[in-house]
């Protein structure tokens, strides 16, 4: 289901309505009425679409390809708390690019790993519609790959030395996790690192500090975190893989056992009558 507004804070400002649509895709996070408050506070004006409940993952990013009706989107996860300048921010930096530009994506503070992430995209609508998404992991991945073999290009802000307050910097992530969640994610990293994804090097140092983190202080959430790079390798499959599901989160390999590991522990170190 989808579903339209238009955002518009009444004051004298950039009115870009013509220009971008902001997609967000919710499957009910806590933080979507988050996110959409953000969205509702830029500081221009655009069109507003939401998708809910759309899966696989594949699904949801097509149902952006073929609605949108705008030369320019943005592309947005229920998990992204925006700052009031990003919209505008991405349409001026992808709007002033040559037009063989697919795509420009910034940068986004991750709480959970304490360290700056690539995340938040801008499309130009009339090259990536021609590469329609496939079901398979890694979907994004794979239309980046099909547009830079015909010739088409896509261009990331540097992300060295990136801190919260850069100025490609354009919101939050990792606010808020499941442990279903939490798992699916670091174990599909790290599956796509080990293939080859270069913007994922990052999964290696964090894993050491999630291990050091849940040694020191025990959280939940580090530990699924931990369990989710260690499902991801060796990477199970192939790259013809099925992209993310949230009605399958449950059965992703080797959630049940991790689960079940952390039970046990726990009832080890609390024995009945102690």
């Amino acid at each position: 289901m989808t579903s339209s507004e238009h955002v518009s804070n009444g004051r004298e400002r950039l009115d870009l309505t013509e220009a971008l649509t902001v997609f967000v895709s919710t499957v009910g996070s806590p933080t979507f009425e988050t996110c959409l408050h953000n969205l509702r506070q830029q500081d221009c004006d655009f069109s507003l679409e939401v998708i809910r409940d759309v899966a696989p993952m594949n699904n949801a990013l097509q149902r952006m390809l073929d609605e949108c009706t705008t030369p320019y989107y943005v592309q947005v996860d229920e998990d992204m708390l925006l700052f009031p300048h990003a919209v505008r921010t991405l349409y001026e930096r992808i709007s002033a690019t040559p037009s063989n530009v697919a795509m420009y994506v910034c940068t986004l503070y991750d709480v959970h790993v304490e360290r700056v992430i690539y995340g938040l995209k801008v499309y130009r609508h009339d090259i990536v519609r021609r590469y329609p998404y496939r079901d398979v992991t890694g979907c994004e991945w794979d239309q980046v790959a099909r547009f830079r073999a015909d010739g088409y290009t896509d261009i990331r802000a540097s992300i060295e030395g990136a801190t919260r307050d850069s100025e490609d910097t354009l919101g939050l992530h990792g606010t808020f996790w499941t442990p279903e969640t939490i798992y699916l994610r670091f174990r599909v990293l790290e599956i796509k690192r080990r293939r080859g994804n270069r913007t994922h090097d990052w999964v290696v140092e964090a894993g050491q500090m999630l291990l050091r983190r849940f040694l020191e202080e025990g959280s939940v959430s580090d530990y699924y975190a931990l369990m989710g790079i260690l499902g991801g390798f060796p990477p199970s499959g192939s790259a013809e893989g099925r992209e993310k599901d949230f009605r399958t989160y449950q059965g992703t390999p080797g959630l049940l056992s991790a689960r079940r590991f952390l039970e046990e522990v726990a009832d080890i170190e609390s024995p009945p009558g102690r």
